[in-house]
This record gives C-alpha cells, structure tokens and sequence, in this order.
C-alpha cells in the first residue's frame, strides 16, 4: 500500500509540472527564431516528464522493462496495455501516438545538434499538444 502511496504523490506532482510545460509551449511564438529553441527544450522537457511518470508506473506494478535499446517505444506500449488483475491501460491509442512523436522529437533534439529546427514542424508539435 505505502508503494501506491508514494507513486499518487509523484502522479500529482508530475501532472502539475506536465500542464505547467504545456502551458508554456502552447503560448510560445514559433514565429521568433528564439522561441524555437526554447520550445525544443521544454518540449524535450514535457516528454521527459511523462516519460518519468509512464516509468514509476512501469515500476511500481510491472518491475522494469528489460530491452535497454529500445526502452522508450517499449514503455509506450507497455503503457497501452490493460493488465488483468495488476492495472487498467495508462494511455490510450491516440495518446500513444502523440506520445510517440514527441519521442521522436525529444531524440532528434538531443542528438541532431547540427541541424536546424523547422517552423512547420514545431507548429505542428504545438497544436497536437494544444
């Protein structure tokens, strides 16, 4: 019971810090060159931040998943699973596929550090997070 106890507190608290990232990517202006960037940074933060909840989770009922190489697409499908008897499904379909994508967002900014950032891309981004 005490494991449940403290994964709600960190739902909570990570849910809080999940809207208040969101909040600051939706009124960010992508058409400032600036604000690209920072929308990179704090979108890499909003995934890294359901990423962290999605893996208490994972702990907390399931242990850990095992495959370092492909931990993260992993954990999304794990997450849409509804596990009889341990927990109902976290995330819906569409939900993984947002998801998804600002996965794949989160690993082309941390490792495309010569590329530049396209507008219509991020503008994309921000009104699926919308």
């Amino acid at each position: 019971m005490e494991k449940i106890k403290i994964l709600v507190a960190f739902i909570s608290r990570q849910l809080r810090t999940i809207e208040n990232l969101k909040a600051a990517i939706l009124n960010l202006d992508l058409n400032d060159y600036n604000q690209q960037y920072v929308f990179a940074l704090k979108t890499q933060q909003l995934y890294t931040a359901v990423e962290d909840l999605l893996k208490s989770i994972a702990v907390t009922f399931e242990n850990n998943i095992d495959s370092a190489q492909s931990y993260h697409i992993e954990l999304l499908n794990r997450m849409k699973l509804d596990i009889k008897n341990i927990r109902p499904a976290v995330i819906s379909d569409d939900s993984f596929k947002i998801l998804n994508k600002l996965r794949a967002f989160r690993h082309f900014v941390r490792h495309a550090y010569d590329y530049e950032l396209d507008k219509d891309e991020l503008l994309l981004l921000q009104k699926k997070n919308g």
